[in-house]
C-alpha cells in the first residue's frame, strides 16, 4: 500500500468514526454529509470518494461489527465447552457489545435503513462473517449430536438469526429501556433448549 492509499484509508476511517458518533448522538436522519465533512475537516469530494451516501457509512460499520465478532468474540469461546455453551456465550457477548457499544438508537436506525427498497440489505448477505461463525458452530454441534435430529446447520442458523432480529427490534422499539442482556438470555435460552438433543 503506497502513501496515498494509506492516507485514503486513514480518511475513510476518520469519516466512519465521526459519522457513527454523530448518528449515535443525534440520530441518523438528523445528520447531514456537510456536518460529517465539517467534523472530520475533510471535503465533500473526500466523502464521496469513499461513500455514495450516509447509508454506505452504515454498511461499512456493519462489516466492522462482523469483523469485531471474528477478532474479539470468537477467541473468547472455550473450545472445551459444548457447542450449545459456546453459542450461548457468543450470543451473550454479541448482545452486550451491541448494547454497550452501539446503543439502541443506532441499532434502530440500522433496521430502519435496511428496510429500504432502494438497495439490497446487508442482513441478507450470505457471505457475512456472522453467518459463517454461526454455521461453523452449528455444523459442529450437529456432528457431535448436540442438536435434535432433522435440523440442518442452515435451519439452526436461520432460527438464531430470526431470534437476533426479534430481540434487537424489540429492544429498539422499547428505546433501550429494557435490558438487552435479559431479553437475549430468555430468547436464546428457549431457542437453544428447544433445539438441543438433551
Amino acid at each position: 500500500m503506497n502513501v496515498r492509499q494509506r492516507q485514503g484509508q486513514k480518511t475513510k476511517k476518520k469519516i466512519i468514526e465521526a459519522a457513527i458518533a454523530l448518528f449515535h448522538e443525534r440520530g441518523f436522519n438528523n445528520v447531514t454529509v456537510d456536518e460529517i465533512v465539517a467534523v472530520t475537516n475533510t471535503s465533500k469530494g473526500a466523502f464521496y470518494n469513499h461513500f455514495t451516501s450516509k447509508h454506505e457509512v452504515f454498511a461499512e460499520q456493519f462489516k466492522q461489527i462482523d469483523q469485531f465478532y471474528v477478532e474479539h468474540l470468537v477467541p473468547q469461546l472455550d473450545a472445551d465447552q459444548s457447542v450449545i455453551e459456546r453459542l450461548t456465550r457468543f450470543l451473550e457477548l454479541q448482545m452486550n457489545y451491541l448494547q454497550d457499544e452501539l446503543g439502541w438508537d443506532v441499532t434502530r436506525t440500522i433496521y430502519e435503513q435496511e428496510l429500504s427498497t432502494e438497495r439490497s440489505s446487508y442482513f441478507l448477505d450470505p457471505d457475512r462473517p456472522l453467518y459463517d461463525i454461526l454455521f461453523t458452530l452449528c455444523q459442529e454441534g450437529i456432528d457431535k449430536g448436540e442438536f435434535k435430529e432433522g435440523y440442518s446447520a442452515h435451519d439452526i442458523v436461520t432460527v438464531l438469526i430470526h431470534g437476533m432480529r426479534g430481540v434487537l427490534y424489540n429492544w429498539s422499539l422499547n428505546r433501550g429501556r429494557i435490558s438487552l442482556a435479559d431479553e437475549q438470555r430468555m430468547m436464546f435460552g428457549a431457542l437453544l433448549d428447544g433445539l438441543s438433543a438433551e
